[in-house]
């Protein structure tokens, strides 16, 4: 049996709801926003990463510097990698910075990662790999990327 205690009772849960739904919902959406953030930025660093080792291991073997270079770019600037065209700078450990047999060369490889803008990302999303090798091979004519 109810009684007009228990029917009140129900009408006023209803706005309880409402007010806790609100309250909920843009923490929830918060969240949400920064998993996606996160996602890219770490996505950035992965690409970054990859495209660094990818890179010391074409230059080791003696293939051409400016086409590395270029295909290294090319593959950071994927798509939702980041915001701006990636830098990818190279440098040998000798005096000459040249490619020698058992110089190390080291690939660095910069991109801004996306950045929503409502959570705070490690040092302002900027993303820097970096990856190092031996110089195994120089040919007399660089190799050609392909």
């Amino acid at each position: 049996m109810t009684g007009p205690s228990t029917r009140s009772r129900r009408r006023s849960d209803r706005g309880s709801v409402v007010v806790e739904f609100a309250l909920v919902v843009p923490l929830v959406v918060l969240v949400v926003l920064a998993v996606v953030q996160y996602g890219y930025h770490y996505w950035a660093m992965q690409t970054a990463s990859a495209t660094a080792r990818e890179a010391a291991r074409r230059l080791i073997v003696g293939t051409d510097p400016v086409c590395t270079v270029t295909e290294a770019q090319a593959r950071a600037s994927g798509p939702a990698v980041g915001s701006t065209v990636p830098s990818v700078v190279y440098a040998y450990d000798n005096a000459g910075n040249t490619a020698e047999r058992g110089a190390l060369v080291t690939v660095t490889v910069t991109i801004q990662s996306l950045d929503v803008g409502l959570v705070p990302l490690p040092s302002g999303g900027l993303v820097t790999q970096t990856a190092s090798n031996r110089v195994e091979n120089v040919p007399i004519d660089p190799l050609l990327c392909q």
